[in-house]
Parts: structure tokens; sequence; C-alpha cells
């Protein structure tokens, strides 16, 4: 079953509003995502490294991973 047959489009992950509630224009949302990954930067991890991340001075994300790995997280 999909997610769009199950819910409103405004309840979507992909659903993106102003702060009024009006829908952001696709094409916006593509370039804005489309800019993001153009200046991504990846991480090369090491065993044992750790990574701090201020969340509100950068955005952040996972790409696809495989293999096993042990995740801690803390929020302050």
């Amino acid at each position: 079953m999909m997610l769009a047959e199950i819910m409103p489009p405004e309840d979507l992950p992909q659903s993106v509003q102003y702060a009024d509630g009006t829908p952001i224009p696709a094409e916006h949302v593509i370039q804005a995502r489309d800019r993001g990954l153009e200046h991504a930067v990846d991480v090369d991890w090491r065993t044992g490294d750790m990574l701090l991340i201020d969340n509100v001075l950068v955005g952040h994300g996972r790409r696809p991973f495989t293999g096993s790995r042990r995740v801690l997280v803390a929020m302050s």
C-alpha cells in the first residue's frame, strides 16, 4: 500500500509548506534539494570516529550504508 493511498497530500513526508501553510512549489523544492546535494560533504568514516553536528548551523542527512555499525545519539 502506498502512503498516498491512506494519507492526505499535506501529511506526506515530501509535503513542504511556507509558515502560512501555503504549499512550496515542487520546482522550488527540487531546486533546494539539488543545491543541497551539490554542496554535500561526505565523511570518510574510520573505526572509532565521532561526528558532532550543530543542527542550527548545518543540514544533515544519510547516504545508503551497508555493513555493521554502532550508532549512538545524544542531543542537547
